[in-house]
Protein backbone atom coordinates (compact mmCIF):
# COMPACT_ATOMS: atom_id res chain seq x y z
CA UNK A 1 0.00 0.00 0.00
CA UNK A 2 2.84 2.41 0.83
CA UNK A 3 4.40 1.85 -2.61
CA UNK A 4 1.04 2.49 -4.29
CA UNK A 5 0.58 5.76 -2.37
CA UNK A 6 4.08 6.96 -3.26
CA UNK A 7 3.43 6.12 -6.90
CA UNK A 8 0.24 8.18 -6.74
CA UNK A 9 2.18 11.09 -5.23
CA UNK A 10 4.58 11.04 -8.17
CA UNK A 11 1.71 10.79 -10.66
CA UNK A 12 -0.21 13.72 -9.19
CA UNK A 13 2.78 16.06 -9.01
CA UNK A 14 3.62 15.51 -12.68
CA UNK A 15 0.01 15.64 -13.87
CA UNK A 16 -1.89 18.70 -15.00
CA UNK A 17 -4.59 19.47 -12.46
CA UNK A 18 -8.05 20.76 -13.21
CA UNK A 19 -7.97 24.09 -11.43
CA UNK A 20 -10.64 25.37 -9.09
CA UNK A 21 -12.14 28.44 -10.71
CA UNK A 22 -12.84 31.10 -8.13
CA UNK A 23 -11.38 34.35 -9.43
CA UNK A 24 -9.23 36.84 -7.61
CA UNK A 25 -10.81 38.30 -4.47
CA UNK A 26 -11.18 42.08 -4.45
CA UNK A 27 -8.12 43.83 -3.01
CA UNK A 28 -9.15 47.08 -1.35
CA UNK A 29 -6.58 49.86 -1.23
CA UNK A 30 -5.29 51.13 2.07
CA UNK A 31 -7.02 54.23 3.46
CA UNK A 32 -5.03 57.43 3.01
CA UNK A 33 -4.22 57.54 6.72
CA UNK A 34 -2.63 54.08 6.51
CA UNK A 35 -0.59 54.51 3.33
CA UNK A 36 2.55 54.95 5.42
CA UNK A 37 2.12 51.37 6.67
CA UNK A 38 2.52 49.91 3.18
CA UNK A 39 6.24 49.27 3.60
CA UNK A 40 5.73 47.54 6.94
CA UNK A 41 3.06 45.29 5.46
CA UNK A 42 5.33 44.28 2.57
CA UNK A 43 8.12 43.53 5.03
CA UNK A 44 5.77 41.37 7.08
CA UNK A 45 4.65 39.52 3.93
CA UNK A 46 8.25 38.84 2.92
CA UNK A 47 8.96 37.42 6.37
CA UNK A 48 6.61 34.60 5.38
CA UNK A 49 9.44 33.37 3.15
CA UNK A 50 13.19 32.97 3.57
CA UNK A 51 16.22 34.76 2.18
CA UNK A 52 19.72 33.54 2.85
CA UNK A 53 20.99 30.07 3.64
CA UNK A 54 18.86 27.60 5.62
CA UNK A 55 18.24 23.89 5.95
CA UNK A 56 14.81 22.58 6.96
CA UNK A 57 13.69 19.04 7.73
CA UNK A 58 9.96 18.26 7.75
CA UNK A 59 7.76 15.26 8.29
CA UNK A 60 5.37 15.37 5.32
CA UNK A 61 1.99 13.68 5.36
CA UNK A 62 0.76 13.39 1.78
CA UNK A 63 -2.91 12.78 1.14
CA UNK A 64 -4.76 12.22 -2.10
CA UNK A 65 -8.29 13.36 -2.80
CA UNK A 66 -9.59 9.84 -2.11
CA UNK A 67 -8.07 9.82 1.37
CA UNK A 68 -5.09 7.57 0.65
CA UNK A 69 -1.68 8.87 1.63
CA UNK A 70 1.83 8.27 2.89
CA UNK A 71 4.41 9.90 5.15
CA UNK A 72 7.86 10.93 3.95
CA UNK A 73 10.71 13.09 5.26
CA UNK A 74 11.54 16.21 3.25
CA UNK A 75 14.85 18.07 3.38
CA UNK A 76 15.01 21.58 1.91
CA UNK A 77 18.21 23.61 1.58
CA UNK A 78 18.02 27.28 0.59
CA UNK A 79 21.45 28.41 -0.55
CA UNK A 80 21.02 31.95 -1.83
CA UNK A 81 19.30 31.62 -5.21
CA UNK A 82 19.86 27.85 -5.29
CA UNK A 83 17.18 25.48 -4.04
CA UNK A 84 17.95 21.90 -3.05
CA UNK A 85 15.37 19.37 -1.98
CA UNK A 86 15.26 15.70 -1.13
CA UNK A 87 12.71 13.08 -0.10
CA UNK A 88 13.37 10.01 1.99
CA UNK A 89 11.41 7.32 3.71
CA UNK A 90 10.94 7.39 7.46
CA UNK A 91 13.70 4.75 7.54
CA UNK A 92 16.15 7.30 6.10
CA UNK A 93 16.50 5.87 2.57
CA UNK A 94 16.80 8.71 0.03
CA UNK A 95 14.77 8.21 -3.13
CA UNK A 96 14.80 11.71 -4.61
CA UNK A 97 17.27 14.62 -4.66
CA UNK A 98 17.38 17.64 -6.96
CA UNK A 99 18.86 21.14 -7.27
CA UNK A 100 17.35 24.16 -9.01
CA UNK A 101 19.39 27.30 -9.64
CA UNK A 102 18.46 30.93 -10.20
CA UNK A 103 18.36 30.46 -13.98
CA UNK A 104 15.68 27.75 -13.40
CA UNK A 105 17.99 24.97 -14.59
CA UNK A 106 17.05 21.74 -12.83
CA UNK A 107 19.56 19.04 -11.94
CA UNK A 108 18.21 15.74 -10.64
CA UNK A 109 20.91 13.86 -8.74
CA UNK A 110 18.82 10.92 -7.55
CA UNK A 111 15.37 9.77 -8.58
CA UNK A 112 14.22 6.24 -7.91
CA UNK A 113 10.91 4.90 -9.24
CA UNK A 114 8.23 6.17 -9.06
CA UNK A 115 10.00 9.54 -8.72
CA UNK A 116 12.11 9.27 -11.88
CA UNK A 117 9.82 11.15 -14.25
CA UNK A 118 11.13 14.66 -15.09
CA UNK A 119 7.64 16.05 -14.56
CA UNK A 120 7.74 15.00 -10.92
CA UNK A 121 10.92 16.99 -10.27
CA UNK A 122 9.53 20.18 -11.81
CA UNK A 123 6.21 19.78 -9.97
CA UNK A 124 7.88 19.23 -6.62
CA UNK A 125 10.24 22.16 -7.09
CA UNK A 126 7.29 24.39 -7.99
CA UNK A 127 5.62 23.59 -4.69
CA UNK A 128 8.84 24.03 -2.69
CA UNK A 129 9.52 27.41 -4.30
CA UNK A 130 5.97 28.53 -3.50
CA UNK A 131 6.43 27.52 0.13
CA UNK A 132 9.84 29.04 0.79
CA UNK A 133 10.80 31.71 -1.75
CA UNK A 134 9.48 35.26 -2.12
CA UNK A 135 7.60 35.79 -5.42
CA UNK A 136 9.70 37.63 -7.99
CA UNK A 137 7.47 40.73 -8.21
CA UNK A 138 9.57 43.48 -6.50
CA UNK A 139 6.61 45.85 -6.10
CA UNK A 140 3.55 43.98 -4.80
CA UNK A 141 0.22 45.71 -4.39
CA UNK A 142 -0.79 46.22 -0.78
CA UNK A 143 -4.33 46.36 0.55
CA UNK A 144 -6.98 44.54 2.56
CA UNK A 145 -9.61 41.90 1.97
CA UNK A 146 -13.23 42.31 3.01
CA UNK A 147 -12.47 40.88 6.47
CA UNK A 148 -9.89 43.62 7.08
CA UNK A 149 -6.78 41.45 6.94
CA UNK A 150 -3.69 42.86 5.25
CA UNK A 151 -2.65 41.40 1.90
CA UNK A 152 0.31 41.65 -0.48
CA UNK A 153 -0.46 40.76 -4.10
CA UNK A 154 2.46 39.67 -6.28
CA UNK A 155 2.06 39.43 -10.06
CA UNK A 156 4.72 37.44 -11.91
CA UNK A 157 6.01 38.27 -15.39
CA UNK A 158 4.07 35.33 -16.87
CA UNK A 159 0.81 36.46 -15.26
CA UNK A 160 0.66 34.18 -12.22
CA UNK A 161 -0.69 35.95 -9.12
CA UNK A 162 0.25 35.18 -5.52
CA UNK A 163 -1.65 36.64 -2.56
CA UNK A 164 -0.02 36.64 0.88
CA UNK A 165 -2.57 37.27 3.63
CA UNK A 166 -1.47 38.16 7.18
CA UNK A 167 -3.79 36.90 9.90
CA UNK A 168 -4.17 38.39 13.35
CA UNK A 169 -2.78 35.26 15.07
CA UNK A 170 0.52 35.57 13.20
CA UNK A 171 -0.24 32.86 10.65
CA UNK A 172 -0.18 33.54 6.91
CA UNK A 173 -2.16 32.28 3.96
CA UNK A 174 -0.66 32.02 0.48
CA UNK A 175 -2.94 31.59 -2.52
CA UNK A 176 -1.61 31.10 -6.04
CA UNK A 177 -3.70 31.81 -9.15
CA UNK A 178 -2.92 31.00 -12.77
CA UNK A 179 -3.10 33.52 -15.64
CA UNK A 180 -6.89 33.01 -15.87
CA UNK A 181 -7.25 33.70 -12.13
CA UNK A 182 -8.10 30.08 -11.35
CA UNK A 183 -6.89 28.99 -7.94
CA UNK A 184 -3.97 26.55 -8.13
CA UNK A 185 -2.53 26.34 -4.62
CA UNK A 186 -3.74 27.28 -1.13
CA UNK A 187 -1.17 27.30 1.66
CA UNK A 188 -1.52 27.89 5.38
CA UNK A 189 1.70 28.99 7.06
CA UNK A 190 1.39 28.36 10.79
CA UNK A 191 2.56 30.81 13.47
CA UNK A 192 6.34 30.99 13.74
CA UNK A 193 8.11 29.32 16.63
CA UNK A 194 11.69 29.87 17.89
CA UNK A 195 14.10 27.21 16.66
CA UNK A 196 17.84 27.61 17.21
CA UNK A 197 17.49 31.39 17.38
CA UNK A 198 15.24 31.51 14.31
CA UNK A 199 11.51 32.13 13.95
CA UNK A 200 10.24 29.29 11.75
CA UNK A 201 6.67 28.14 10.95
CA UNK A 202 6.02 24.97 12.90
CA UNK A 203 3.55 23.75 10.29
CA UNK A 204 2.89 24.25 6.58
CA UNK A 205 -0.21 22.97 4.81
CA UNK A 206 -0.41 23.00 1.02
CA UNK A 207 -3.49 22.09 -0.97
CA UNK A 208 -3.34 21.61 -4.74
CA UNK A 209 -6.79 22.17 -6.23
CA UNK A 210 -8.48 20.15 -8.92
CA UNK A 211 -9.74 16.65 -9.70
CA UNK A 212 -6.22 15.33 -9.15
CA UNK A 213 -5.69 17.52 -6.13
CA UNK A 214 -3.61 16.54 -3.15
CA UNK A 215 -2.49 17.99 0.16
CA UNK A 216 0.84 18.18 1.97
CA UNK A 217 0.86 18.62 5.75
CA UNK A 218 4.42 19.50 6.78
CA UNK A 219 5.53 19.46 10.42
CA UNK A 220 8.91 20.99 11.23
CA UNK A 221 11.51 18.59 12.63
CA UNK A 222 14.55 20.87 12.53
CA UNK A 223 15.72 24.20 11.13
CA UNK A 224 19.26 25.48 10.81
CA UNK A 225 20.80 28.66 9.45
CA UNK A 226 23.80 27.66 7.34
CA UNK A 227 27.03 29.45 7.96
CA UNK A 228 28.57 31.24 5.01
CA UNK A 229 31.33 28.74 4.30
CA UNK A 230 29.40 25.55 5.00
CA UNK A 231 28.39 23.36 2.09
CA UNK A 232 25.28 21.55 3.15
CA UNK A 233 24.45 18.29 1.41
CA UNK A 234 21.13 16.52 1.56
Amino acid sequence: MRAVCLAMLAFLLLSCSTFQSSGLPVLNGLPSAEQSLSGEIVQSCEQTFFKGQYQFVHSIVFQMADGHGATVIGVTVLDGDTLKTGLMGVEGFVFFEAIQKKDSSLEVNRALPPFDDPGFASGLMRDVRTLFQVPSDPHPSVGTFADGTSVCRYVEDKGQTTDVKINMDGSREITVYDTDHNRERSITVGPRIPVDGLLIPGNLKLKAHGMRGYSLDMTLISAEKIRKYENKKI
